[in-house]
């Protein structure tokens, strides 16, 4: 359905695809095949592109053109061309419909949404609506994307990450609204498998940390959030120059989001709050936040207080097991970790022991953990995201995003949730913000996450590409 009306259709499905915290594997793994070889515009619609921005043809710009594009995506497409003295750059050409359907389709689902909604008032999908509402037609104007490639650049050079992570140049003469040039950056995507990686002696785990750390410097640090990480707009490949010897291009610079400087440590607050077991503090953060759900409240009264696990009692200074927020906070911490509500409410040691508590997990039992609380609790879970701040949505999807970029080459998932978690606490503390009993719990927290990227980078990781190799013999 998705491929057959193109353009807002496949934008959506990329959206649910990335959502395991609500949507059922079954349709995940359906939606998948949205995040690559989305239908191409034919020759005759990118000249046409051409001829309206330019009044020129390809050929007429650069000194060659491929017809074929490398790539195409639900706005758009890539063509490899070669700039005027020899430059080998990507050319980034709009799919031509798009300008002049995009509302009449947007509005189209909105009704849709809106009808179901009023037949169902617990369908809570209408946020997902006013998300590409809002955000669709930034994403249109390439003339922004450009503008937010050259502010990714400095971010990545602030987090020490210049020549880890790259960012293509962007070339202003050539760039219109619908047309973009940038430089062509070789790479294979992160669709890859771990097999690939390691056949060049690139190491999975450095992989996934080190598009962790790119995610966690803007997310955390700056607040500029790049809010379409999906496997298909980042490469990675080989160079002996670069730390640990590979670099990761991020592609897709379209659409980003800006995080207030009270959201954002709000968000930093709530994951120190999980990863020191501290309830209370957990559930002060997600009440800055602003979440709750009536309906947990009922839900979880029909459970029994006894079915809520200990971190129930431990935040009862803060709220009573029947507070819509109080329920709510606890169900975005589950979330947030891609575990059963049970689990992340039992507090016995908090985030401090992700190494007993994830290393042995593969992609099949956080799937199989993911599904049975999406079951149980799915209309609370749609209240949840629904009073959440419009930018969090889309904070979730990168976390769920990297996730399960993890689980794909066979890392553990706490990876990716250390790295979240190491740098929380260090816009804490450039911000002043420290827990009770001041900064030593902070710089503990910091040194335990980074012990146990360490440990796990060094020991962990290399036995698994000893057991895969073992396997394959």
């Amino acid at each position: 359905l998705c491929f057959r009306n193109g353009g807002v259709y496949i934008k959506l499905g990329q959206l649910l695809g990335l959502m395991d915290h609500v949507i059922p594997f079954e349709y995940i793994e359906a939606l998948s095949g949205c995040f690559d070889s989305c239908p191409p515009s034919s020759t005759r619609d990118v000249d046409a592109v051409f001829a309206e921005e330019f009044g020129k043809s390809p050929l007429e710009l650069f000194e060659s053109f491929e017809e074929g594009p490398i790539a195409s995506a639900s706005l758009a497409q890539v063509h490899r061309a070669t700039l005027p003295g020899g430059r080998q750059v990507a050319v980034k050409v709009q799919h031509r419909p798009l300008l002049k359907t995009v509302r009449s389709e947007i509005a189209g689902i909105e009704l849709v949404l809106s009808v179901v909604r009023n037949i169902e008032p617990a369908f809570g999908f209408q946020w997902l609506v006013e998300e590409v509402k809002e955000n669709l037609p930034k994403e249109l104007d390439f003339r922004l994307e450009a503008q937010n490639c050259a502010r990714c650049r400095t971010i990545m050079e602030r987090a020490g990450l210049a020549n880890a992570v790259v960012v293509p140049d962007t070339y202003s003469t050539f760039t219109t609204q619908r047309v973009l040039v940038m430089d062509f950056e070789e790479g294979q995507s992160l669709a890859a498998t771990a097999r690939d990686m390691c056949a060049e002696g690139v190491r999975p785990h450095a992989v996934v940390r080190r598009f962790s750390e790119a995610y966690a410097a803007m997310t955390f640090s700056e607040g500029f959030l790049h809010c379409d990480p999906h496997p298909g707009n980042v490469l990675w490949r080989r160079r002996k120059d670069a730390p640990g010897g590979f670099q990761l291009v991020l592609l897709d610079h379209g659409l980003y989001r800006e995080l207030s400087r009270e959201l954002r440590l709000s968000y930093c607050r709530l994951w120190r709050g999980i990863a020191l077991a501290d309830g209370e503090a957990v559930l002060q953060a997600t009440r800055e936040l602003g979440v709750r759900s009536e309906w947990l409240v009922q839900k979880l009264n029909e459970e029994g207080r006894a079915g809520l696990g200990r971190l129930a009692s431990a935040s009862a200074p803060v709220g009573s097991v029947g507070d819509p927020e109080t329920n709510a906070g606890k169900m975005l911490a589950a979330m947030l970790v891609a575990k059963s509500f049970r689990a992340v409410a039992d507090g016995d040691g908090g985030f401090l022991r992700f190494d007993k508590d994830f290393r042995g997990k593969n992609a099949a039992d956080d799937r199989a953990e993911v599904a049975r609380y999406i079951s149980g609790y799915f209309r609370g879970i749609l209240e949840v995201l629904d009073s959440l701040p419009r930018p969090m949505i889309l904070v979730l999807k990168a976390n769920d995003c990297l996730r399960a970029t993890a689980s794909r080459f066979d890392v553990p998932p706490s990876v990716p949730l250390v790295v979240s978690c190491l740098a929380c606490c260090k816009a804490l503390r450039a911000s002043g913000d420290f827990a009770a009993g001041g900064g030593w719990r902070i710089r503990w927290l910091e040194f335990r996450c980074w012990f146990f990227l360490s440990l796990e980078g060094a020991v962990s990781s290399r036995l698994r590409g000893l057991r895969r190799a073992l396997a394959g013999a």
